[in-house]
């Protein structure tokens, strides 16, 4: 896979199997039927060479919660629109197999320590004994990273949000450019299969495609194999992997943000949403405002969606030249290193909010970085524990982002009632786009849809967006129609 060649599958047969078909591996070919190019159709992979990879084979003991997080559900690249989704299982089929699946396992003692089923006997041979990291390093692990990616995902937001506010902008919500950009990181990750393809030492799913051949040169037979089977461990494998789950859930879920989407739907309908360069909003009609309204929900879901298709898109055409992240350098070198940077950076953003360079930083970036990583924390053990109560409704994501929305509204109606003098202000701010900003997020949400059926995201993406803005209404409404909102103490 490392030298990047790519051939598409020759004939109208090979195109039309599904993904849970076996593929017969033939001279100098070595197929993947569920990678799929820009336009739904079938890549070949080349051959790897994973020597160094071979050295120690270690793996992760993470918990069962693990896999309950949906950053790897989606598969924008060729999916088919209707609504039972062939040749890609939906979300709800995911859920409710792995529950099936788990039982059966324990009941047959063939299930890993990490919820993933074991490869078959006579394609796991001649592999080295595998050792296991432990479950509490590997949550050490896994929190360290969210933690560090958590304040890069909110630096990256507000950076952004500060970039795209220029006067005469086109669009004038500047999360708008956040919310899309993560989706696309999103997309990119969900599609992509170099960076992570080491998995836990050994590269498994290259391993059966290289067993095979081994076998049918050895038998001079071709011999048929359930990619779709190693497929499936594979990206069950990369749940478990704590730098990708950095990623996905901190910087991509930190990055967006759902309950800043709702906040700005609710100022258009009540015509308080600045303009371009924050000039203040004229007078208008509630035929003009409701108008507004729907132009937010439109642009950011849309441009969200596309946004993930497209970074999809870009894994898929940027495969032949991603590189591959070095097994020892992800678990030797990078695990070890996120411990000391997540817990240094949290550590140094509070000691410079308590003695701040300059008191301008605390409402620019400083509390936000202080709150962000218990947002981004928060909606990861929330997901986990949630998302697989109800397969066609992601409980936990909507969970989080409706309760970061009621958090941002009370926020939002103390800060705008002029109490508590400039710091009490900053403080709020930094909750509004620290702890509400990672607390939810827009592109598991995004993801989530594209992999549900068709109903069951229609019914999962308009009960997140009216639920959310009827919190706000009552919570920000009362306020607004009632003294008003004020002008903020501190500027930002």
């Amino acid at each position: 896979m490392e030298n990047g060649n790519t051939r598409e599958l020759t004939g109208a047969h090979d195109a039309e199997r599904g993904p849970g078909q076996l593929y017969n591996v033939e001279e100098g070919e070595e197929v993947n039927p569920e990678r799929r190019g820009t336009f739904g159709r079938p890549l070949l992979m080349g051959s790897t060479s994973d020597d160094d990879a071979r050295d120690e084979d270690v793996e992760y003991d993470a918990p069962a919660g693990y896999g309950n997080l949906d950053e790897l559900v989606a598969d924008p690249v060729g999916h088919s629109p209707s609504g039972s989704r062939a040749g890609k299982p939906s979300l709800e089929q995911i859920r409710s197999g792995e529950r099936r699946t788990n039982d059966i396992e324990m009941q047959d003692g063939h299930a890993t320590p990490n919820g993933s089923v074991e490869t078959s006997p006579t394609l796991s041979e001649d592999k080295p004994v595998k050792k296991h990291v432990s479950k509490l390093a590997t949550e050490i692990y896994t929190v360290s990273y969210l933690v560090f990616f958590a304040i890069l995902g909110t630096l990256a937001r507000l950076g952004l949000q500060a970039l795209t506010t220029y006067p005469d902008a086109p669009v004038s919500f500047g999360v708008l450019w956040a919310n899309v950009g993560g989706s696309l990181v999103m997309g990119f990750l969900a599609e992509d299969h170099k960076l992570f393809r080491h998995e836990w030492g050994t590269p498994t799913y290259d391993e059966q495609i290289r067993k095979a051949r081994r076998e049918r040169d050895a038998g001079g037979n071709a011999v048929s194999v359930d990619l779709a089977a190693a497929k499936k461990a594979h990206l069950a494998t990369k749940k478990t992997i704590p730098l990708y789950i950095g990623l996905a859930t901190g910087f991509c879920g930190s990055f967006t943000s759902f309950s800043s989407f709702i906040r700005d739907v609710f100022l258009a309908m009540s015509n308080d949403l600045p303009g371009a360069g924050g000039v203040s909003p004229v007078p208008r009609n509630g035929g003009y405002s409701f108008m507004a309204m729907m132009a937010v929900i439109i642009s950011t879901v849309g441009l969200s969606l596309c946004g993930l298709f497209v970074g999809a898109h870009l894994g898929a055409a940027l495969e032949p030249i991603t590189p591959s992240i070095p097994y020892s350098l992800g678990r030797k070198v990078f695990d070890r290193v996120a411990v000391v940077l997540g817990w240094g950076c949290w550590i140094g953003a509070v000691l410079m909010s308590i003695w701040p360079p300059h008191d301008a930083w605390r409402g620019q970036t400083l509390f936000s970085l202080v709150f962000a990583p218990l947002g981004c924390l928060g909606r990861f053990y929330v997901s986990m524990l949630l998302n697989s109560r109800i397969p066609a409704f992601p409980l936990g994501t909507f969970a989080v982002n409706i309760s970061g929305v009621a958090v941002l509204g009370m926020c939002w109606d103390l800060g705008h009632a002029e109490l508590g003098g400039l710091v009490g202000c900053q403080v709020l701010q930094g909750i509004e786009d620290g702890f509400c900003g990672c607390l939810t997020t827009v592109s598991t949400w995004v993801a989530e849809l594209s992999a549900l059926r068709r109903r069951h995201a229609y019914i999962y993406g308009m009960t997140s967006v009216v639920a959310g803005f009827a919190i706000m209404v009552i919570i920000m409404g009362g306020m607004r129609w009632s003294d008003g909102f004020g002008p903020l103490i501190c500027t930002h």
